[in-house]
Formats: C-alpha cells, sequence, structure tokens
C-alpha cells in the first residue's frame, strides 16, 4: 500500500520540531511515496522550492497565500513570485488559496477576498495549472466563483455540508480528506458520501493530526487518512490507496 500527502506545511512541521531527514525518513517507512509543499507566504517560497529541487522524485510545491491575510498583503508580488516559479517548471499547482470566513467576519474584507480569489483563478487558467482551495466555512461562495476555473480543482481539507460536496463531484472536482477523519464526523460523512474516484489524501501537517493526543501531524500520517476511508466505504486499503495515489499522480502531473 501506498500514499501521496497532497498538502502539507513543510515550514511549519520543521519548527513544530522535526527534521527533514526525519521527515522524509518517517515518510519512507510508511510507504508515502511523495508529499506536496504547500508554503502560504512569500518569504517560505524559495525554501519550498529548495527541497524540491534536493529530492526533485519526493517533494513536489504548489504556492499560494491564506485567505484570511489577503487584504495585509501584496497580492501582486505573490503573483509575479508564483508565475515566475510555474516559468521555471518548479511547481505543480496553485494553492492554497480561495475564501476563509472563520476568521474575517467583516463583509468588506470578504468581498475583497472574493476578488483576489477570481486572481488567482485566473492565474491557474492561464499557467494550465490545478488549484487547491481553502475555503473555510465559504464552501458554498467559494464553489460559485470556481464556476470560472477551467483546471483541476481540489478542495482541501474540505469540511462543508454533504449537498456542496457533491456539487464539487457534479463538477469533477476532487475532495481532499486529511487525517483528522480518524476523529472528526463532518471527514467522516464526506469520505462516506463522496465517490473514490473524486477523493485524495493529505495531513495539512503540522495541523488536523490524526491521534488526539498528539497535536503534531506530518507526512507519513496520511497513510491514517488512507486506511479510515477504507473501513468507511468498506474497500481494501490497497483499494482506496490506488485510487487516491493515481488521483494525485494525474491532478499534479507527479513525475515519481
Amino acid at each position: 500500500m501506498k500514499a501521496i500527502d497532497t498538502h502539507c506545511h513543510l515550514n511549519h512541521t520543521l519548527k513544530r520540531g522535526l527534521k527533514l531527514n526525519t521527515i522524509l525518513q518517517h515518510a519512507e517507512e510508511n510507504n508515502v511515496v511523495a508529499l506536496i509543499d504547500s508554503p502560504v507566504y512569500i518569504t517560505d517560497y524559495l525554501q519550498s522550492i529548495r527541497f524540491h529541487k534536493r529530492y526533485s522524485d519526493k517533494i513536489f510545491v504548489t504556492l499560494g497565500a491564506p485567505p484570511a491575510n489577503y487584504h495585509e498583503m501584496n497580492i501582486d508580488s505573490v503573483i509575479v513570485n508564483i508565475r515566475e516559479h510555474a516559468d521555471k517548471e518548479e511547481i505543480v499547482g496553485i494553492g492554497e488559496v480561495g475564501l476563509d470566513y472563520y476568521w474575517v467576519k467583516k463583509q468588506a474584507i470578504r468581498t475583497k477576498q472574493h476578488e483576489i480569489f477570481k486572481r488567482f483563478i485566473k492565474l491557474a487558467n492561464e499557467l494550465n495549472l490545478p488549484l487547491t482551495v481553502h475555503s473555510r466555512d465559504a464552501e458554498k461562495d467559494s464553489v460559485d466563483i470556481l464556476s470560472i476555473a477551467e483546471t483541476p480543482i481540489i478542495m482541501h481539507s474540505f469540511s462543508g455540508d454533504v449537498e456542496t460536496a457533491l456539487e464539487c463531484v457534479d463538477r469533477g472536482y476532487y475532495i481532499s480528506i486529511p487525517t483528522a477523519v480518524t476523529s472528526r464526523k463532518k471527514y467522516k460523512r464526506l469520505a462516506e458520501t463522496v465517490p473514490l474516484e473524486n477523493l485524495i489524501t493529505e495531513t495539512d501537517s503540522p495541523y488536523l493530526s490524526p491521534f488526539p493526543d498528539k497535536k503534531r501531524n506530518e507526512p507519513a500520517n496520511v497513510i491514517y487518512a488512507v486506511k479510515e476511508i477504507a473501513i468507511i466505504k468498506e474497500l481494501s486499503e490497497d483499494d482506496v490507496a490506488n485510487v487516491t495515489t493515481d488521483n494525485a499522480i494525474r491532478i499534479f502531473n507527479l513525475k515519481i
């Protein structure tokens, strides 16, 4: 059985006390064949690119920006940076980007998020790269705005209702199930409802640990998302692993 962690934050995970060699060793021990690092600040972009160049068949990169902080950022500079790395074929996608209503309550700032999210969608269209979407407490609005998208869409750590998830499925989007599916009912419902063909797995490490007694997550743990989906869907672990891994390789065009 093998797995791919389609969304993690290596910089944050390293700051929680894990070394990169240890992260990769643990991943290999758990048959995690690749991971996608998703830095959200320009200051972290180059570190992630260096990791990819050092481990070009293990670590891949998407570049994004945190929606809750759009109004504090130079989005023009972010887009220029993403385009430069895309032109050098150093990234496999854009994200995470999207909307965040959990942290942002003011309507004027939410409206600004909508405008910037549309810019990122158009950038993904232009670069022909998949888009990883953050939609915390803003799932329906995110899906509405995504109607202009022309590239593969990944609903990262999606926690919206089943109806919205099925609308995503109808559009051909992918729902990314995080390791917290081991304990959180909202993720279990989605894992049960969404067809396996529309699922991929992630850790969002160092967040969303599969272990209630351990707060720090890491890419090696993505295997627990695979195991839990298999239990929920009453399928073999190998079947779930094969489909979700193949989905990730195809979506992000991973060279592994």
